[in-house]
């Protein structure tokens, strides 16, 4: 395993390692005004909100003079009113999560739709991917979380179909070792990788790319999408990206590293371990058959990472 330097087309994101079963991807840094290395969090914000509008209509045909109004609606269908007020306010105040509403930590420990908009930037920048459908085909009601894989892109030539799942946690390490989110991500490997849940996705995604007629591949894919479900077919043309965002003090190690040989180092022996990790625990029936690759990104703060993104969501809500 080597380190790269692979910067994304937006310039916030950053390929570290680039293996066909796991790759790394951290916050592109910028210098401050005392001369020292810092995350690139505005600038990772900027990006975040111009991906929200694709990420909530994917291919629709959206009027010039209807952009400002999809752009609210887009906001408004990521995060209730109340709920971006509340979380703000606790950001804010710097209130520790252990004296959070119960309810509403529950809720937030489970929202996912921060992770899944960095998994839609993700894929773009580094597996040059298009979105099929948008998320949003997936929400039954505004109160509830959409459901199904956390992205359905497809590769440019239309090959591939990528099918991602995404955990964004706090630190969560076990003996020194990040675990919940990988534990939980195989986890959803194996509940979703089988005939029947396949099958009712596929339906859902058909039903989504149906009313995309702009879409480039969506003939393509809705021949493909209409045959029976043939799993030993299937594995042949899907990837599944596992984004796992977490803390981890590598993060910050890598900031205060003072060589690139020691930065790259630190990643390397990091990246090694949470693959051997996922490896071990991967008892999903079909692991052997599905190209699955494992995308870690450890983080410096998810507090940091969540507020930047909250306040694009609320401006958008605001506009």
């Amino acid at each position: 395993m080597k380190a790269v330097n692979n910067t994304g087309q937006s310039g916030v994101l950053v390929l570290k390692i680039d293996e066909d079963d796991v790759n790394t991807v951290l916050m592109n840094t910028d210098v401050n005004s005392e001369g020292l290395l810092q995350y690139a969090y505005d600038n990772f914000a900027i990006v975040f909100s111009e991906n929200i509008l694709e990420y909530a209509f994917a291919y629709a045909d959206i009027p010039r003079d209807q952009i400002t109004r999809k752009q609210r609606e887009a906001a408004q269908s990521l995060l209730k009113l109340y709920e971006v007020e509340k979380l703000r306010d606790y950001l804010e105040h710097d209130i520790p999560e252990e004296n959070w509403d119960k309810t509403f930590l529950s809720w937030y420990e489970r929202k996912g739709v921060f992770g899944e908009i960095i998994l839609h930037i993700i894929l773009k920048e580094f597996k040059h991917t298009i979105p099929l459908i948008s998320k949003m085909y997936f929400k039954d009601s505004f109160s509830q979380e959409a459901k199904g894989f956390d992205a359905v892109h497809v590769s440019q030539d239309g090959s591939t179909l990528w099918l991602g799942e995404t955990k964004f946690y706090k630190a969560w390490k076990t003996q020194g070792v990040v675990k919940g989110g990988i534990d939980e991500l195989v986890e959803d490997l194996k509940k979703h990788v089988t005939k029947d849940y396949l099958s009712e996705q596929y339906v859902i995604i058909k039903r989504g790319l149906e009313a995309q007629l702009e879409h480039p591949e969506r003939a393509v894919w809705i021949e493909k999408l209409s045959k029976p479900i043939l799993l030993k077919d299937v594995f042949q043309y899907i990837r599944i990206p596992l984004l796992c965002i977490y803390e981890d003090d590598v993060a910050m190690d890598y900031l205060k590293a003072i060589d690139d040989a020691a930065r790259d180092s630190g990643i390397i022996t990091h990246t090694t371990t949470l693959r051997d990790y996922y490896n071990s625990i991967n008892t999903c029936l079909y692991h052997e058959r599905i190209q699955t690759v494992l995308i870690l990104m450890p983080i410096e703060a998810k507090k940091k990472l969540v507020k930047c993104m909250l306040e694009k969501i609320w401006h958008m809500q605001n506009i």
